[in-house]
C-alpha cells in the first residue's frame, strides 16, 4: 500500500471517528444503563412542580398588579401553565391544570401616603 493511500485511509477513518463522536455528543441526554433509576422513576411518581409564589400586590390608578412567580401580572395574564383570573386586594385567583386556586399574601401590608404633603417652612425660620 502506498503512503498516499495509507494517509487518505487514515484521514477518512479519523473523519468518520470525529463525526461519530460529534453525533453522540450532540444527543440530548444519554442514559447510562448501569446507573440506578432516580427516586421518581422507582416510585412511579411524577416530579412535582414547585408551588407558585406571590411576592406583592400593588394598586396603581385603581388597577391592581401582582408579582407572581417573579413576574408582574394583571387580570387575564398567562404565565407558563398559570392563568391569572383576578388580582385581589391581598392575593391572586389563578387557574392551573383546569383547577382554580387562590394565593394570598402571608402578611398583607398597606402603605398609605398622605393626601397632601405638609407645608414646609423656609430654612432659618423658627415656627
Amino acid at each position: 500500500m502506498s503512503s498516499k493511500r495509507t494517509s487518505r485511509v487514515a484521514r477518512a477513518l479519523g473523519l468518520c471517528a470525529a463525526l461519530a463522536l460529534a453525533a453522540t455528543s450532540a444527543a440530548a441526554e444519554i442514559r447510562d444503563p448501569t446507573r440506578p433509576p432516580s427516586a421518581a422513576a422507582r416510585t412511579g411518581e411524577a416530579v412535582r412542580e414547585p408551588a407558585p409564589v406571590l411576592s406583592a400586590v400593588m394598586s396603581f390608578n385603581g388597577k391592581r398588579k401582582a408579582i407572581f412567580n417573579g413576574h408582574v401580572v394583571t387580570d387575564g395574564s398567562v404565565l407558563g401553565g398559570y392563568i391569572i383570573d383576578a388580582v385581589l386586594e391581598d392575593g391572586v385567583r389563578y387557574r392551573h391544570a383546569n383547577v382554580t386556586h387562590e394565593l394570598h399574601l402571608a402578611h398583607p401590608t398597606t402603605i398609605k401616603k398622605p393626601a397632601a404633603e405638609p407645608p414646609r417652612t423656609p430654612s432659618g425660620v423658627q415656627p
